[in-house]
């Protein structure tokens, strides 16, 4: 008996999701938003936007609460789903002998989270909160849809809850909701490839493919002989590692040495960081590459690979809030066109950006908001670990 190679089982995960036709447009767009479709995003966002009855549902605002996570709404559409949040806040839900309906549609809770989340609103975040909790309660032992309700309160903020099941823990942690352990990557991993059979999980065939796609792509080996630029991103995609071993010590590690802490304080230490990290792989790496000059500007790049005509441009968000992350995106858009336009030897930027506030709620929008930007290929959020807690001013 010939075992199944990867490929098969990838296109066996494939043919599960494409069997799926004339889906609610909420669900829609969580596969969308799962497996970063743009366009079949885009069309799910059009639909909900588009309705003409008296009043839209609560999958309609899912749906535009996941493009908004996405970063696709245009005005109108963020008009729109600003007004039907306000609407849904003044519904009564949980009423005593009617059916639930939002109540208890995990796929909905998760897009009305995403959606108040992206209004910056404290109102539409505590009610959300508040129907979260008794949805919780309702939901009982529905596995898939408690996940999908739990990762909707992650997503606004609570970052203490464990999410559930594995492969949603997976993909949520890819788009920077929540963390990973191996055990769950390996439980998620199984799953996937084993295709379990799915009651009442709709949207769960995206999720797995998903999680087929990142952990397979984690497996990849870099190729040394002739590294590329592909191999370069999943390096730094996977800088975050590199921490489980980093000292940052509360007391000394042996009788005779001193309590050592490998501090991050600016953009220069996360240089240095990628440096020792690439160097050995990408002999050609430089740092501190200068460009052809533009005007009075005098351009140069953090880090620089001819090879792969790829600069690699740090930034360092040091206030918390939207104040720092629209910082970044303006520096980052100015440097793709200063650094590019006069440029014969690159072609594309690839931004690293450390969040030493450890906003990982907010890590997907950022990263979504920066490869956005013309000249971009891709961007790497890394958070500030936990272990390398700050002290208190006065302690």
């Amino acid at each position: 008996m010939t075992l199944p190679t990867l490929q098969d089982v990838r296109r066996s995960l494939l043919a599960e999701v494409n069997l799926a036709r004339d889906l609610p447009c909420h669900v829609a767009a969580f596969r969308a938003w799962i497996l970063d479709q743009r366009g079949a995003l885009e069309t799910a966002v059009s639909e909900a936007e588009a309705f003409t009855g008296q009043a839209r549902h609560p999958e309609h605002v899912a749906a535009l609460g996941f493009g908004a996570a996405a970063g696709l709404l245009n005005e109108s559409q963020k008009n729109v789903l600003s007004k039907e949040l306000e609407h849904l806040r003044g519904r009564a839900f949980f009423i005593a002998g009617r059916p639930r309906r939002f109540e208890v549609d995990g796929i909905s809770l998760l897009g009305v989270a995403l959606g108040a989340r992206s209004e910056n609103s404290d109102e539409a975040q505590r009610w959300c909160r508040d129907i979260l909790g008794k949805s919780l309660v309702d939901l009982g032992n529905d596995l898939w849809h408690q996940g999908l309700a739990r990762l909707a309160l992650v997503v606004l903020g609570d970052n203490n809850l464990t999410v559930k099941p594995a492969e949603l823990a997976v993909v949520a942690a890819a788009k920077g909701l929540g963390s990973c352990s191996q055990d769950i990557d390996e439980e998620a991993w199984s799953a996937a490839v084993q295709s379990c059979p799915l009651e009442n999980q709709s949207g769960l065939d995206a999720v797995r493919l998903a999680v087929f796609d990142i952990i397979a792509g984690r497996l990849g080996q870099v190729r040394l002989a002739s590294p590329t630029r592909a191999d370069l991103i999943a390096i730094l995609r996977n800088v975050s590692r590199s921490f489980k071993r980093w000292r940052y010590e509360e007391k000394p590690r042996t009788a005779k040495s001193e309590i050592t802490r490998w501090e991050i304080e600016n953009e220069y230490h996360v240089q240095s960081l990628l440096w020792a990290i690439l160097a050995p792989v990408f002999p050609d790496v430089d740092d501190e590459e200068n460009l052809p000059s533009i005007g009075h500007a005098n351009p140069r790049a953090d880090l620089a690979v001819p090879s792969l005509r790829t600069l690699i441009e740090v930034k360092y968000i040091r206030r918390p809030g939207q104040t720092g992350f629209k910082a970044v995106m303006d520096e980052i858009a100015s440097d793709t066109g200063l650094y590019l336009s006069k440029s014969n030897n690159f072609d594309t930027i690839v931004a690293v950006v450390w969040d030493d506030c450890a906003q990982t709620e907010q890590h997907y929008e950022l990263q979504s908001g920066i490869e956005q930007l013309n000249g971009v290929t891709a961007a790497i959020i890394l958070s500030r670990p936990s272990l390398m807690k700050r002290k208190k001013t006065g302690t």
